[in-house]
């Protein structure tokens, strides 16, 4: 059911059930057909994102992160997350970044960035991270427009695909 006006995009936290499933398939059927994806990326998704509930349970609130559902008409059609960055004390990760084509041109994709990077100074990170591959080029202008910087490049077998693994850097 919507809970908006026909034709209204909304970003808010993903905290209801089928949320986590409505991300995970996003991923799954989104980069299949736009990048030929496997099965992987999905998993890869949905594991992630189990990980981030079952921390907030263990921990309590949201300590370990957030994730945040763009919806249109009722439907969720983006997400994007914010972890703790395992990697690097005192940052943030960027997580599960993702908008429907039929919804990009709003304006969504920056308004959920902005969301997460809201978040991580609130947290007083010292920056955020994120990891994508070479090719995501929407994404990736997104990401430069925001002050991220490309800072590992690496080929990878990622997702049944040859690519190139890019992590980019957001010093506050």
């Amino acid at each position: 059911m919507a809970t908006t006006a026909p034709g209204v995009a909304t970003v808010r936290e993903a905290d209801r059930p089928g949320d986590l499933g409505a991300v995970a398939a996003l991923h799954g059927v989104l980069y299949t057909r736009e990048y030929g994806m496997d099965a992987t990326m999905e998993a890869y998704v949905a594991a992630g994102m189990a990980q981030l509930v079952l921390a907030r349970a263990a921990e309590g609130g949201a300590a370990p992160g957030r994730l945040w559902v763009a919806e249109l008409d009722g439907r969720v059609v983006g997400a994007t997350g914010l972890v703790r960055a395992e990697e690097r004390p005192g940052w943030g990760q960027l997580r599960w970044v993702l908008l429907d084509p039929a919804a990009r041109g709003r304006g969504l994709g920056r308004r959920m960035l902005e969301v997460a990077l809201e978040e991580a100074r609130a947290r007083a990170y010292d920056g955020v991270l994120l990891w994508t591959i070479a090719g995501l080029d929407a994404a990736h202008h997104l990401y430069a427009r925001a002050g991220f910087e490309l800072t590992v490049s690496r080929p990878a077998r990622k997702f049944g695909l040859d690519t190139v693994e890019q992590r980019m850097d957001l010093r506050f």
